[in-house]
Parts: C-alpha cells; structure tokens; sequence
C-alpha cells in the first residue's frame, strides 16, 4: 500500500465495520450521528450502534459505543433506526433482532436518552404486524402536521413482495400499526425508508432489494427516492406503488442506507453510507486498515424542477485551503496536489462541452460524451483490475464540483442535480489530475482540503 486508505475528512470509526447512518439528531447544541458497528471484526458478524458528535459538523467527536445488543430481543443485533427529540429527551428508535434456531425474530424498539451519555432501554415498541415476514425493519420516525408521531418502516409482505409500512404514536411511546403505505411487485424487500417535507413536498426515501426468498439472502439493492402525495389524515399515498416513478438517489458506485433529519436551522441534511462493496473487495480494501467504510460527506438537500438535489453542506467549503498550482496549456490543464484530498470545481464558460477528467495515472476517470449527452464515471477495480463504468444522462454540463479524500470522491453535477459517490483503492505514489478537451472554455478551481487541526491553527 503506498497511500493510507484512512479518510481525512469523512466519518469513520477507529477499527471494525461502520455500515448504515442510524439516529441522526441535533440535540443539546449538538449533532448526533449514530451508525451501525462492528467494532470486533470487519464484517458483518455482530451489530451494535456508534456515535459521533459534532457542535458545527466539521469537528467530530467519536464516543465509542452507544447502543449494544444486550437483551433477548436484541442479542443477535441492535439494526438501523432513527432519533427524534421529545419532552427534552432524545428518542432512538431501533429493530432488535433475535435469531433462534436459524429463525429470524425482528422488533421495533425504544432507547430514550435526556443527557446523550446514558441511555435506558425501554424494550418493544411495535411488533412485527400479521401482514409481514420477520424482514421488518429501519423505523424512521417524523412528527405529524396536525397530532403525534408517525414512523415508516421497510419490510417484506406474506407474498414475498417489498412494501413500507406506516405507524403511528400520540406520545412517542406507543405506537399503532396503520397499514401499508407502499408497496412493490418487482422486489422482494424495501430497506431503511425515510419520508420528509422539504419546499413543500413529501420525499420518499427507499432502498429496494432483490432477494431469494427460498434461500433467504440478497442479491441486489439501491437507494432511490420519489416524489409523493400524503393524505395524512387517513395515512395513505396517492399513488402506492414502489416500482415506478422514482429516480436513483445516487449514480456512482458506493450510497446506501441514507437518512436525513433537519439542522436547528431548518436545513434537510443527509448521510448516506458509502459502500455498496462485495466480500472480496472488502477483504482487499481493509487487508491494511484496522476499519472499514465511512459516511458520505453531509449533503443539504433540495428541490429544482420536480428533482431531489443534493449539495455538500455550506459548512464543508471552511475546510477549503490554498489554491492548488496547475499547468495550463491550449487544451489541456494539469496538477499534480500533495495529497488526495482536494477539491476541484469546474465551471463551463463556453459553448463546447468536450470533458475529460484523469486521476492519478487511471485510477478513475470523469468524461462527458456530448454526441450522447451522458456523463460517465470510471474506477479501477482492486480485486481483478477491471475499469468499471457508472453513467448519467445529462443534457449539458455547466459545473462539476468534486471533493475528494484519500480513498473516495463525490462527485456533484449541475448544482447537485446528479451525484456519483464512490470509493477510490489508492495505488499511485503521485496524486496528478490532468483536465483535457476545451479548458480555454472552462473556470477551473484547486484547492487543499485542510484537516481541522490546520484550520484551527489558522483561525488563531
């Protein structure tokens, strides 16, 4: 390994596996990420929730354990959930899993918590209704317009089809199962569900699996979202159906498990976890590294035109440092940065729309084909050597903003009308990216990114 795969500025813990965002909150002046861990091993053998904490979201805190799987109902894993502020109190909803016998028991569950140190588990909150198999889970928990608390959670029905369910609780302790308020015939499973106001419309956040049924294991999933209509007053959706009218969360190859919550500001701020990696390239990835995998970088979320944007918060852009020297040529811009993690920012000022971005001798690759109006984005598989392809449909590209750190990019599209997300294996002793096609036509902006113990020395 000739660069650390530690990121600089993405969240992560010390050792083991982080997977999903779980809790997100602001509470007594602070922000609260939770996450799903592993902290013995890295993989996906044993869960218990982490916790980060911020007072400005660029300077965190890692506080080790939160939530451990230590009662019946839990013992086989404390999975994904969220946090909603009640009476003072930080309310964390969770699904406690029981294995016995190789049969899976899952139910919801109620941590509470006034001083974010101590938390008192108040046991099942909601079990698993007749209509679903024990894949009943993620409760994502929202307070009504008109009375109480409602929470959306991802299952299976009887029929083996993916659907999300509504419940709903005047106090936030007990709670009542509504019915079904979405549902699929084209997957087996809807995981980690999130549904919010944001500029006036309700946003469905889903994350459909494939599954076998017969032997009980997936085999595909993603992230999506999709603009709906919710009566409520009689807890339904206008239109019920999962299987159309919803657009990817994400281009790029590693977003999963995103959840947002709201600033004390009134922004819509997701995390996402960013990995969607299979076993072997975990077992490469991590072959040097005490952890696996890491958030995404918290992003604002907004609507444009009917579409879901997503923007890195307003917060990240005081980690920017000094401009990055390049060479400049008729068609041609390079760069060779100290470290990986930069951010580079493109702006087109012309009518050409040629583009082709370089990473580190190929490690990864950004074109725009114009005859196809389709942006893509290529990696270098560490397992096999592979070049791997993601690729979106764009009419034109105006700006690509892209924030890089030893091990990923984040790539945001057109003011984040499109974003790709993914992990970078880094092999080149030599961090260089060269920009190629008609740079006369383009803005083109490098700077470091700065650790936050630099910022803080240059904010003395």
């Amino acid at each position: 390994m000739s660069e650390m795969i530690r990121q600089q500025y993405h969240l992560e813990p010390d050792k083991g596996l982080l997977n999903d965002p779980n809790g997100l909150s602001w509470f007594q002046g602070k922000y609260y990420v939770f996450f799903q861990w592993n902290r013995f091993e890295k993989n996906h053998s044993y869960k218990e929730w982490g916790l980060f904490t911020s007072e400005d979201l660029l300077k965190w805190k890692f506080e080790g354990s939160a939530v451990i799987p230590d009662q019946e109902y839990d013992r086989d894993g404390v999975y994904s959930g969220s946090g909603y502020v009640i009476d003072n109190q930080l309310y964390l909803f969770y699904t406690g899993n029981n294995k016995k016998d190789g049969k899976r028991k899952s139910s919801q569950c109620l941590v509470v918590t006034k001083d974010g140190r101590r938390y008192q588990k108040k046991g099942i909150i909601l079990k698993t209704p007749e209509e679903y198999t024990e894949h009943f889970r993620d409760p994502k928990v929202f307070q009504g317009k008109h009375s109480g608390y409602y929470m959306v959670v991802g299952g299976q029905q009887k029929n083996g089809k993916g659907a999300i369910a509504l419940c709903h609780s005047d106090d936030g302790e007990t709670w009542n199962y509504q019915g079904m308020l979405a549902v699929s015939e084209q997957y087996e499973m809807m995981e980690c569900p999130d549904l919010f106001l944001l500029d006036g419309r309700y946003v469905l956040l889903f994350n459909p699996q494939k599954r076998d049924n017969t032997a009980d294991e997936p085999i595909l999933s993603f992230s999506a979202y999709k603009l709906v209509e919710f009566d409520e007053e009689n807890g339904i959706f206008r239109d019920a159906s999962l299987d159309d009218g919803f657009e990817l969360m994400d281009a790029g190859f590693d977003f999963y498990a995103p959840q947002t919550f709201l600033s004390p500001d009134g922004r819509r701020i997701l995390f996402a976890w960013m990995s969607r990696m299979d076993d072997e390239q975990e077992k490469v990835f991590s072959r040097t590294e005490l952890n696996i995998h890491c958030m995404t970088l918290p992003r604002e979320l907004f609507l444009q035109e009917e579409k879901l944007c997503q923007k890195p918060i307003r917060e990240l852009y005081h980690l920017l440092g000094q401009e990055i020297a390049a060479v400049c040529e008729k068609h041609e811009w390079s760069a060779q940065p100290a470290k990986r993690t930069f951010y580079l920012c493109l702006r087109r000022t012309g009518e050409e729309q040629k583009l082709n971005i370089l990473f580190h001798q190929g490690e990864a690759e950004i074109a725009y084909i114009s005859e196809e109006k389709k942006l893509t984005f290529s990696r270098r598989n560490w397992v096999d050597g592979t070049v791997e392809t993601k690729s979106a449909a764009i009419d034109e590209w105006n700006e690509l903003e892209i924030w890089s750190d030893h091990s990923s990019m984040e790539i945001f599209v057109n003011g984040g009308q499109v974003v790709f997300s993914a992990r970078i294996f880094p092999k080149s002793q030599k961090p260089e990216v060269t920009v190629s096609g008609s740079t006369n036509g383009m803005k083109i902006e490098m700077r470091e990114i700065m650790n936050m113990d630099k910022r803080e020395e240059q904010k003395s």
